[in-house]
Parts: C-alpha cells; sequence; structure tokens
C-alpha cells in the first residue's frame, strides 16, 4: 500500500484513464483541443490521450468491431475445457498432463501480454491485432490436427502457439477500448466486451460435446472452434481498414513526428512509478483469476465426476458457468459508471466464488445452483479491476499496465493448472474435493485482500473507485487534461514522478512468480508426473 496521505493528491493530478491508438497525432503546443460537433474530421491530435474526445461515430465503429476481435479464441478455449474428458481419454493421458495442455495456453501468456501492451503503447495496435489472430488461426488449427492424428505433444505445442495469439489479443482489445472511452462511459465499454467474451466462452461449452456427438466425431468440437477463429480474423480486418481509413485523414507536420519519435522510446523505469495500489489489484488478480480460469478448465468433468452426469448434461449445465457475464456484465458496466462502488462489487464476487466452491464441492445440491454462483463471482470480479487499473493508470502506459493485468492472470493460471491436476492425482478416486478446498483457501485469502484494497483507495486515492459518475467524470476530465499538457510537448506522463522504492520488491516477487510457473511447465511436461 502506499504509504504517504499526501500521494492522493499526486494520483488525483497524474494519473487517469486509458486512451487510444498511439500512432495518432500529436497536439502542437499551446494548440485547442475540442470536439467539432459539426465537423466529420477524426480530431486525434494529442496521441493516446486524444481519442477519449474524438467524434462518436468513429467511437461506435471502435466499439462494435474490436468487440468481436477474440469470439474465436474465447470459443475455442472453452471447448478445449469442455473436452477434457475425451481429450484425456483418446490421448491416454494423466490429470496432469491434461494439466500442461491447458497450462500451454497460460504459461507463454505469462511473457507475452506485458511485450505485447507496450508495443500498443508505442505504435498502437490497428495491424498488430491482425498479426495475432492468425497465431489464434494456427494454434486452432493445429489443436485440430493434434486430436485427429492423437498426438499429446502436438496438442501441447498447438496450445503454446494459440495462446501467443489468445493472451495478446484479448490485451490489445481491451486497451483500444480503455483508450477510446477514458472520460465516460468506459465501464460499459468493458462490460459489453466482457459480455461478448462469455457468450463465445458460454457457446463453446454449450455445444463442443453436442457437435461431437453428431458429428460422431470428437475431433469436430475442434474443426468448428477453427471457422469461429477465421470469423474473428474477418472481423479484425475490417476494423483494420475503417481505422487506416480514419487515420489517412491526417496529416504530420515535422514537428508532430518528432513528437511521436520520442514517445517510442518505452521507459522501463516508469514500471517503478506505477502507483502501489496498481500493485495491488494485480495481486488480487494473480488469486482471483487463476481460480476462475483453472475452475473453467475442470468444470465440465467436475460435474461428470462428482454429479455423476452424462457427457452432453455435464456439458449443458457447466455452460451455466459463463452464462451470467453475458447479461450481468453490461448493467455492472452501467452501474460503474453512474454510481461507482468497484470494490464493493468486488467483494460480492469474492463472496461468491467461495460461496460457488463450497456447493460444488461437498454438497450434492442441483449443479447448476453451484455454476450460477461462480457465474455471478465471475461477472462481478474482471469489470472491477479492469476499470480500476484505466482510472490510476496514465493513459500512456494502459497497454503496458494491462499487459502485467493480463501477465498476473496467466501466471496464476499456469502453477495452479498444474497444481490442481497433480492435487486430483493424489487424491483418492481423484475426486475434486481437495482441489475446491484449494479454491476456497485462496478466495478466502483474496477476500482480505479486497477488503484492504477499499481501505487503501479511500485513504490514499480520496475514495476514487468507489466515486459517483458526477463527481468522478469532472475529477477524470482534469487529470486528463493536465496529462493532454505534458504528452503534447512530447513529455512522458511520469517524467516528474519518482521512482517508488517498495515497487523494486514487488516487480521481483512478480518476476520470482513467472519463474516458477515456467519451472512447474517444464517439469511437468518432461516427467508427466
Amino acid at each position: 500500500m502506499d504509504q504517504k496521505p499526501s500521494e492522493k493528491e499526486q494520483v488525483v493530478s497524474n494519473e487517469a484513464y486509458p486512451t487510444g491508438v498511439a500512432s495518432e497525432k500529436y497536439l502542437q503546443e499551446g494548440e485547442s483541443f475540442k470536439e467539432d460537433d459539426k465537423s466529420e474530421e477524426v480530431i486525434t491530435h494529442g496521441g493516446d490521450t486524444a481519442l477519449a474526445n474524438a467524434p462518436w461515430k468513429y467511437k461506435m465503429i471502435a466499439l462494435v468491431t474490436a468487440l468481436l476481435f477474440p469470439f474465436g479464441s474465447h470459443f475455442s478455449a472453452s471447448a478445449l475445457s469442455a473436452m477434457k474428458k475425451q481429450i484425456t481419454s483418446n490421448l491416454a493421458i494423466s490429470n496432469t498432463q491434461y494439466g500442461i495442455i491447458s497450462a500451454s495456453v497460460s504459461i507463454i501468456n505469462t511473457i507475452f501480454p506485458i511485450a505485447g501492451g507496450m508495443f500498443i503503447d508505442m505504435f498502437g495496435s490497428v495491424w498488430g491485432t491482425l498479426a495475432i489472430n492468425f497465431m489464434i488461426i494456427l494454434g486452432s488449427l493445429l489443436t485440430a490436427l493434434a486430436a485427429k492424428f492423437e498426438s499429446y505433444a502436438l496438442m501441447v505445442v498447438a496450445r503454446v502457439v494459440f495462446g501467443i495469439g489468445s493472451g495478446l489479443i484479448v490485451t490489445m482489445q481491451e486497451s483500444l477500448l480503455s483508450k477510446w472511452f477514458r472520460t465516460r462511459h468506459l465501464s460499459i465499454a468493458i462490460g459489453l466486451q466482457l459480455s461478448i467474451s462469455r457468450l463465445s466462452s458460454f457457446l463453446g461449452t454449450l455445444v463442443a460435446n453436442s457437435v461431437a456427438v453428431a458429428a460422431n466425431d470428437w475431433v469436430w468440437a475442434f474443426w468448428l472452434s477453427f471457422i469461429l477463429c477465421c470469423f474473428s480474423i474477418a472481423m479484425n480486418l475490417i476494423y483494420a481498414l475503417v481505422v487506416k481509413h480514419l487515420k489517412g485523414q491526417v496529416v504530420l507536420t515535422e514537428k508532430e513526428k518528432e513528437a511521436l519519435k520520442k514517445k517510442k522510446t518505452f521507459k522501463w523505469r516508469s514500471i517503478f512509478k506505477f502507483p502501489l495500489i496498481f500493485w495491488h489489484i494485480i495481486l488480487v488478480e494473480f488469486i482471483y483469476a487463476a481460480v476462475w480460469s483453472s475452475f473453467q478448465t475442470i468444470a465440465t468433468d467436475l460435474i461428470i465426476k462428482h454429479f455423476g452426469a452424462e457427457d452432453r448434461l455435464a456439458g449443458y449445465k457447466a455452460s451455466a458457468s459463463q452464462a451470467v457475464p453475458i447479461v450481468a456484465t453490461p448493467i455492472l458496466g452501467f452501474i460503474m459508471d453512474f454510481y461507482g462502488q468497484r470494490v464493493v462489487i468486488l467483494l460480492i464476487s469474492s463472496i461468491f466464488l467461495i460461496l460457488s466452491s463450497g456447493l460444488l464441492g461437498w454438497t450434492y445440491v442441483d449443479a447448476v445452483v453451484g455454476m450460477v454462483f461462480y457465474s455471478i463471482s465471475l461477472a462481478f470480479g474482471p469489470i472491477a479491476m479492469i476499470t480500476s487499473i484505466g482510472m490510476i493508470l496514465p493513459s500512456e502506459y494502459i497497454g503496458t499496465g494491462l499487459g502485467i493485468y493480463k501477465s498476473s492472470n496467466n501466471v496464476g493460471t499456469a502453477i495452479l493448472d498444474v497444481a490442481i491436476g497433480v492435487v486430483q492425482d493424489k487424491t483418492a478416486g481423484q475426486s475434486y474435493v481437495n482441489v475446491m478446498l484449494v479454491f476456497i483457501i485462496l478466495a478466502g485469502f483474496g477476500f482480505v485482500l479486497i477488503c484492504a484494497l477499499w481501505w487503501n483507495q479511500f485513504y490514499f486515492y480520496g475514495n476514487l473507485l468507489e466515486m459517483k459518475r458526477s463527481k468522478r467524470v469532472v475529477r477524470m476530465q482534469e487529470i486528463n487534461d493536465k496529462e493532454l499538457e505534458l504528452t503534447s510537448k512530447g513529455k512522458d506522463p511520469y517524467s516528474e514522478t519518482p521512482v517508488r522504492k517498495l515497487s523494486y520488491p514487488i516487480v521481483g516477487l512478480f518476476v520470482a512468480a513467472l519463474i516458477t510457473a515456467w519451472v512447474l511447465f517444464f517439469v511437468y511436461s518432461i516427467h508427466g508426473k
């Protein structure tokens, strides 16, 4: 936590929501920055910070097209989880080895999202998203081929390739949306993004086994995933062409080109200037994202083993774990946009995760109840954390911040995927009782951290994360204006902020966790047990 109460004013004056594509035009010193309601011109002077003031016509284009970027990748990931029983039986592998397949997606994304976030902050993300979606298609194709030829080794390679794309595309999507909607309606935009993501995951869990049965071939679940990944890159191409056309209307002066050139030099030390509350949120994310993601990989098999359901029925019931976010996240976006209460919403998420783990691990109440409770947790948690990061980091570092956020997600998931596979293999009858106990312990610890987060943001940040719309909009506009003053002169938003010494051990612990994830992955990949 931050140690000095006086930092509150520094946060208020220096940090803000995220903003748009970094390769846009810079504001010349002394130039005004306003949206002309009568003009169709895209006013993007001021770099990332300026897209928040772009006309709504272009914001809607960015929103609608960007929402479909990762549709295929989310479907593919959930379809793989729903097919755990078929994968372990057809590939003749253990639960630990299945954990390696699942962790293959996470392990590669312990590093790539950070690099991808930095890329976005420095160069923008228009054509980068196309390259990343190509990796998703390639990984999805290799997954289907691995299933067809029943090759465990190829399956691991396929998921690593797939993981490179699936992790980066989400980071790019969240960063892009955050940059467009920084001052207004950020929570709504992220809510819609999470809703579409959960819808695709819901469909993957729901139909994977049914497609396999209907086609009389379990591999067809993966061929369908491949087809939907092709659809996503088609949507991505439309977005890229539209944005390229809009950007083509802007002609940079020599002075603006020089400012852009300065911008494309990432300052590593700035990571150590990030506010300590950012790292607090990352710790909560590290724990909860690991539980959420690992739970999804076992949901269908848990219902089969613990409740004795047949494959297709288990898939239908497990899909309930994805249902609530489809409807709830846009509503939560509106609630947070108007009333704030981000940390309170995160606390509600924590409570439902604990209840879900208890119901599914030790009772025989219909599995749908526990899955819906889990689904509520999944709806409430991520949107609260993502939008909070957008409020506390400077816009020029939002891509990097979301990259670290996504990386922490995957570090935790990679560790826990392997760990729960080992725990299940060592449990009598390979039941999930001990696995659910691990989930409850982690969720309980996270609950304590969230309570501390509320106190942190209230005492050091003037209750910024809980603030209602009327006060927050004024405050964030002031932050945006001060940020524009720096970026318009080619300065870094953190140029006047000192390094926070406590950040060094925090980053050190993050790196240690990353190394642990890689060690576990390779040890169990090689030995399998």
